[in-house]
C-alpha cells in the first residue's frame, strides 16, 4: 500500500548527520562574520545589505499591523525561505547552501553589532534570540539538511541501491513528510517572537 509520508521519527533520525552538518554550515559563518568586518568582503557584504533591507522591510510593516497580522508575517517569511530551501536543494543543493550561509552571516553581524555598541550580549541572546530560536532553528535546520541531502543524491551520488530518479522521489517523500512539523515549529516562533520576546528584551534594553 502506498503511504503519501514516511514517520517524522524516522526521517529526522536517518537524517541526523545531514542535520548535524546544516548547523555546522550555519554557525560557522555566524562565527566568521562575527569576527570579520563584513567590509572586508564586497561580495559578501551586497549578499548581507540585501537580506537586511528585507527584514528592514518586514519590520516596518510589523511595526503597522496587528500581533495577529505581525505573526502571520513573520511565519510567511520564515515559511517561505524554509520551502524554497527544503523543495529547491535538488538544484545542486545551492539554495539551502546559500540560505544557511547568509542567515548565520546575518546573526554573526547583529552580534558583532551589539558588542561593538556594549550590548549585553549573553542577555541579547538568552531573551532575545533563544526563545523563539529554539523552534525556528530546528525547523530551519532541518529543511536545510533535506535540501543539502537532495543536492547531493540527485546531482552527485544517487541514495545506495537507487537511481537518480528514485533518489529524487524518496528525498521528496521525505520533505512532504517534515513540512507539518516544520509549519507547527514557525508557528510557535512566530507567536513567541513577537508576543514574547519584546517583553523579555525590554527588561534589558
Amino acid at each position: 500500500m502506498f503511504h503519501l509520508f514516511f514517520p517524522l521519527t524516522q526521517v529526522i533520525s536517518k537524517n541526523r548527520g545531514w542535520i548535524v552538518m546544516a548547523a555546522v554550515i550555519f554557525m560557522a559563518s555566524a562565527v566568521v562574520f562575527y569576527f570579520m568586518p563584513v567590509s572586508s568582503q564586497p561580495a559578501a557584504e551586497g549578499a548581507v545589505d540585501g537580506q537586511l533591507d528585507q527584514l528592514e522591510d518586514l519590520f516596518s510593516m510589523i511595526l503597522g499591523t496587528t500581533p495577529m497580522i505581525s505573526v502571520l508575517l513573520v511565519f510567511m517569511n520564515n515559511f517561505l525561505s524554509m520551502a524554497q530551501m527544503l523543495l529547491l536543494g535538488f538544484l545542486a543543493g545551492i539554495s539551502p547552501l546559500v540560505t544557511l550561509g547568509l542567515n548565520g552571516a546575518l546573526i554573526g553581524i547583529v552580534l558583532a553589532l551589539s558588542a561593538g555598541e556594549s550590548a549585553a550580549l549573553l542577555p541579547l541572546i538568552f531573551l532575545g534570540l533563544l526563545p523563539h530560536g529554539i523552534f525556528e532553528l530546528f525547523a530551519f535546520f532541518l529543511c536545510g539538511a533535506i535540501g543539502l541531502k537532495f543536492g547531493f543524491h540527485c546531482i552527485a551520488s544517487p541514495l545506495p541501491g537507487k537511481t537518480r530518479s528514485e533518489s529524487f522521489r524518496y528525498i521528496w517523500k521525505e520533505a512532504i513528510s517534515v513540512l507539518p512539523l516544520v509549519v507547527l515549529l514557525l508557528i510557535i516562533a512566530a507567536l513567541i517572537e513577537i508576543l514574547i520576546t519584546p517583553r523579555l528584551l525590554e527588561t534589558i534594553l
